[in-house]
C-alpha cells in the first residue's frame, strides 16, 4: 500500500481517516443500546477501501459485515477476517460450495435455490446457515409475508423432517427485512413494514422456527429511534459519516445525538498553471470563456476518478483556503479550476474535491445536492484507480 500522498506518481488520492472510522463505530455502539452490529462494507466499504476499512472495524468489535456479492466476501476472508459474512442479496447463479468453503451466510428470497443448497450441504456433509429475507414494503428482494408457510414446507421436506431441526443442513439462523424510508418520520411506511415483519416473526415462532438474529435497522432507523425488537442492526452510511437527513413533523422534538465525522477525503494537486486573457475558450466543446484576465489551474482529477462531469462549469473545489471554481467540462482525467482570487497558488499545491481544508469544506453531501442524487452514490463513485491512504488524526 501506498504510505503517503508524497510517494505518489499521479497525486490525486483518497484520505481514509481511522480516527473518524473509530469514533463513528463507537457513536453506532452507543446507539446500538446491547444490539450486536453488522457493519456493511459493500461496494468497496461504500468507496473508502474494503479490506483496510473492515479490518479496522473489525479490530472496533464489529459482529458482522455485510457485503452484495460473493466476491466482496472472500475478499474478507482472504484479507484474514474471521467474523459472520452475510451475503445482503444472496447467492443468485453462484456455486453453493463458496458458501461453506468461505464460511458465508446467504440471504434468502424465495424457494428457488433451496434444491441447490439443499443437494450441496449434502454432498459436502456440512450444513448451510441463512437469513431469510422478508419483503415488507421494499418491493426488491425478499419473501412475501403470504408465501412464508409454503416456504417452510419446503425447507422441511428438504431437511427430510416434519419439524424444525438443529442438525438439519439447511438452517434458517436469521430473519429480516429492509425499511425503504426509515429517515421520513411523516410517512407512515416504516409503522406499516414493522407491523408486517412482526406478523411475519410471530408465524415463524408459531410454526416452531426461532431465529437466532432478528434485524431491521438500517442507519436512518437507527437514528429515529423507532421501538424494534431486534438483537442486530445493519450500519453502513453512519459509519462512514453520512445519513440522509431524517424529516420530522413540525415542531417534533429533535432527538439528541452524536455527531458523525465523514471518514473520506478526496484529493488532487496543482499540477499546471497558465495565464488567459479574457475570451479564452477552455475544455471541450468550449463550454467556458473567460470574461477576464484569469490563472488556470490544472489538477490530474476528471470524472473517471470519481469527479462527476456533471460539475463542469458549477462545482468547486478548496485551494489554499479559498473556494476555486470548476471552469470548463470536466474530462477523463483532467480538470480545469480558476484560481485568479486565490493568492500564491502554485504547482504543487494540494486541493480539495471532498473534506475540509483551511476552514473550508466541502461534503458529499453538498455534491449530492449539486448533482440530484444521494452522498452514497458521490461516495462509491470514487475510482479504483484512485489509491485510498488510511490516516490518523
Amino acid at each position: 500500500m501506498i504510505l503517503s500522498p508524497g510517494k505518489l506518481l499521479r497525486p490525486t488520492w483518497a484520505e481514509i481517516s481511522r480516527s473518524a472510522l473509530r469514533r463513528n463505530f463507537a457513536r453506532v455502539r452507543q446507539l446500538a443500546c446491547g444490539r450486536k452490529v453488522m457493519a456493511v462494507v459493500k461496494a468497496d466499504a461504500y468507496g473508502h477501501g474494503l479490506k483496510p476499512v473492515a479490518k479496522l472495524l473489525e479490530e472496533c468489535g464489529a459482529d458482522w459485515f455485510g457485503v452484495a456479492t460473493v466476491e466482496e466476501a472472500i475478499e474478507l476472508r482472504q484479507a484474514g477476517l474471521v467474523k459472520p459474512i452475510l451475503l445482503l442479496g444472496g447467492l443468485y447463479m453462484s456455486d453453493p460450495a463458496a458458501l461453506i468453503e468461505h464460511d458465508l451466510t446467504p440471504a434468502v428470497s424465495s424457494t428457488a435455490r433451496l434444491d441447490v443448497y439443499a443437494e450441496c450441504a449434502r454432498r459436502l456433509a456440512k450444513p448451510i446457515c441463512f437469513h431469510l429475507k422478508v419483503d415488507t414494503g421494499m418491493g426488491r428482494l425478499g419473501m412475501p409475508p403470504e408465501l412464508l408457510g409454503s416456504f417452510l414446507e419446503r425447507l422441511r421436506e428438504l431437511n427430510g423432517t416434519t419439524s424444525p431441526a438443529r442438525g438439519a443442513m439447511l438452517r434458517l439462523t436469521g430473519f429480516f427485512t429492509h425499511l425503504a424510508s426509515a429517515e421520513d418520520l411523516l410517512a407512515t411506511q416504516t409503522e406499516e413494514q414493522l407491523a408486517r415483519f412482526r406478523r411475519s416473526l410471530e408465524y415463524l415462532r408459531a410454526c416452531g422456527t426461532e431465529p437466532e438474529w432478528i434485524h431491521i435497522s438500517n442507519s436512518a432507523a437507527l437514528l429515529a429511534g423507532p421501538d424494534i425488537q431486534e438483537n442486530l442492526i445493519r450500519i453502513g452510511a453512519l459509519l462512514y459519516g453520512y445519513c440522509l437527513p431524517l424529516v420530522l413533523p413540525a415542531g417534533a422534538p429533535r432527538r439528541p445525538l452524536p455527531d458523525f465525522d465523514p471518514v473520506l477525503s478526496f484529493k488532487s494537486r496543482v499540477v499546471f498553471l497558465k495565464d488567459h486573457p479574457a475570451g479564452t475558450p477552455l475544455g471541450y466543446g468550449a463550454s467556458f470563456f473567460t470574461r477576464r484576465p484569469s490563472r488556470i489551474a490544472t489538477i490530474p482529477a476528471g470524472y473517471a476518478d470519481g469527479l462527476s462531469r456533471a460539475l463542469s462549469n458549477r462545482g468547486r473545489v478548496i485551494v489554499r483556503g479559498g473556494y476555486a471554481r470548476i471552469v470548463g467540462t470536466i474530462s477523463m482525467d483532467l480538470t480545469l479550476i480558476d484560481v485568479t482570487d486565490i493568492p500564491g497558488v502554485t504547482v504543487g499545491d494540494e486541493v480539495t474535491l471532498i473534506g475540509r481544508a483551511d476552514g473550508a469544506s466541502i461534503t458529499a453531501t453538498e455534491l449530492a445536492k449539486e448533482l440530484a442524487t444521494i452522498p452514497y452514490e458521490v461516495l462509491c463513485s470514487i475510482g479504483k484507480r484512485v489509491p485510498r491512504i488510511e490516516v490518523e488524526e
